[in-house]
């Protein structure tokens, strides 16, 4: 069959179409990737659409230009992993093929649609959706493959905890983020003398880059996180993906949003205009993400939202370096709360094989 997959950021192309990409290989059908407008995007979409061995690739172009060129898609099936549906709703209508989409969070329900989302909890609130699985579990085992180890080695030693920093896919953030995870590296430097720290990155960050974060002090890497998740003790990170992979992999970590990087966070649609104007957008801000913590029972990373346990430490508001650096000192004096915690994590994640559910599913809908 002919397959199309249409995307946008970075965490839904590596952690969803990547693991389906392959699957849908493995079974021998013909794939196209069309990569959607993305206010989240990181800038190397297209890098990274491009390694996924399909055959074909689209965008990441305007809005207006993918709207256009979707009417003339020839495709027997379509797999919307992030972005918008109504691109995927015009070209099911255009191409007269079904459409499946797999969500984390809501999304309203059409009648010649088939949702599909991770976890139980995830789905209560749409009508007619079906669990199947993370596939960001299934992306962190490809990770494990030679092809998907870029010389990483961090062995355990002794009285040394291992923190492992998340600076983000967003430019933007990384660049505002440097000299307030420079000051929590300070703070615990006094307080934990022999911790060892390291900042990961996606294999297509530019050296530059990197270069800032070395003279920082903050040891950048280039791995999979599926193999430096899996090496650490401890990980310092924000709300996104990357807190299921950190369950999938039994990493406990810290989960931070400072209110002061709440002007960086992208936001969408005629909102998100109304958010960066000047004066009242910053308050605009704060109030839609008190409504989506409220919304989630008070919590903001994706593990702690399908369990009634508090799995990952979080922090967020009016929040310091020094605030967060005790918080991460108190967890690494207690091997044995990490441990446990590690163990409840890695029974939250869940069965492997999301993907082929979801292809199994994909090839056997009708329109």
């Amino acid at each position: 069959m002919r397959i199309t997959i249409l995307t946008n950021g970075p965490g839904e192309l590596w952690g969803w179409v990547r693991p389906v990409a392959a699957e849908l290989r493995k079974r021998g059908h013909t794939i196209s990737l069309w990569i959607l407008p993305c206010q989240f995007s990181s800038g190397h979409e297209r890098e990274a659409g491009s390694l996924l061995g399909v055959d074909k690739l689209e965008g990441p172009l305007s809005a207006s230009r993918i709207w256009h060129d979707i009417n003339y898609e020839k495709t027997d099936r379509i797999i919307q992993l992030g972005g918008d549906i109504i691109f995927g709703l015009k070209m099911s209508k255009a191409a007269n093929a079904p459409l499946t989409c797999y969500t984390y969070g809501p999304k309203r329900a059409y009648d010649d649609v088939k949702i599909l989302t991770a976890y139980r909890k995830q789905a209560n609130n749409i009508k007619g959706v079906q669990p199947i699985g993370d596939l960001t579990r299934d992306a962190l085992d490809m990770d494990v493959t030679p092809s998907g180890i870029y010389g990483w080695n961090w062995p355990k030693i002794k009285n040394s905890p291992r923190l492992l920093i998340f600076p983000g896919s967003r430019p933007l953030i990384r660049h505002a983020a440097l000299d307030w995870v420079c000051e929590v590296h300070e703070c615990l430097k006094s307080r934990i003398p022999d911790l060892r720290v390291r900042a990961l990155f996606s294999q297509f960050m530019p050296e530059s880059e990197l270069d800032q974060w070395q003279k920082a002090g903050l040891n950048p890497v280039r791995a999979g996180a599926g193999v430096a998740m899996r090496d650490a003790d401890f990980a310092l990170t924000q709300p996104g993906t990357n807190n299921f992979e950190m369950m999938h992999c039994g990493l406990p970590g810290l989960v931070v949003a400072p209110e002061k990087f709440l002007k960086f966070v992208p936001v969408s649609g005629i909102f998100g205009f109304l958010a960066d104007l000047p004066m009242i957008g910053l308050t605009l801000r704060k109030i839609a993400a008190l409504r989506i913590i409220k919304k989630w029972g008070g919590v903001i990373s994706l593990p702690n939202r399908i369990t009634s346990n508090k799995l990952l430490n979080e922090m967020y508001g009016d929040i310091t370096p020094e605030d967060v650096a005790e918080e991460i000192a108190e967890e690494l004096s207690d091997p044995d709360k990490l441990a446990k915690t590690s163990e409840e994590l890695l029974k939250l994640s869940g069965s492997p094989g999301a993907s082929s559910r979801l292809c199994d599913i994909v090839l056997s809908s009708n329109r």
